[in-house]
């Protein structure tokens, strides 16, 4: 029975949202683009246990115009949570109409500020 009544204490809220958007793009450790504005379709999932907000889950799909002139797709997952303090980690396959394909992860700390490049994968 305690493990009901610890199913039952988590529950989660979501929706759909319009937006725009905002990404570095990099290859390995060098950023080599910056995504801002567009029009993105964000699905969202907050996810509580006993009242307390601990993980947020969204879905991204949309497009936007880089520095560079060239027009992106995006798919994206993104998590926010908290280990020692709040981070969001962002999973991102960017197709552009000039033949960029840049696939990879980046993870925020809202602590220090910082980004953390992770695998990327560049064509």
């Amino acid at each position: 029975m305690s493990a009901q009544a610890q199913d039952k204490a988590q529950s989660a809220v979501q929706g759909w949202v319009m937006s725009t958007y905002w990404s570095p793009v990099y290859c390995g450790d060098e950023m080599v683009d910056e995504l801002q504005g567009g029009e993105i379709r964000m699905h969202y999932v907050y996810r509580y246990k006993k009242g307390v907000f601990f993980k947020e889950i969204d879905q991204i799909k949309g497009t936007v115009q880089s520095q560079s002139g060239e027009v992106f797709k995006i798919r994206e997952v993104d998590k926010t949570y908290f280990t020692d303090h709040w981070y969001i980690t962002w999973h991102y396959n960017l197709i552009g109409d000039q033949g960029n394909h840049y696939i990879g992860t980046l993870t925020y700390s809202y602590f220090t500020g910082e980004i953390t490049v992770g695998k990327t994968v560049c064509n």
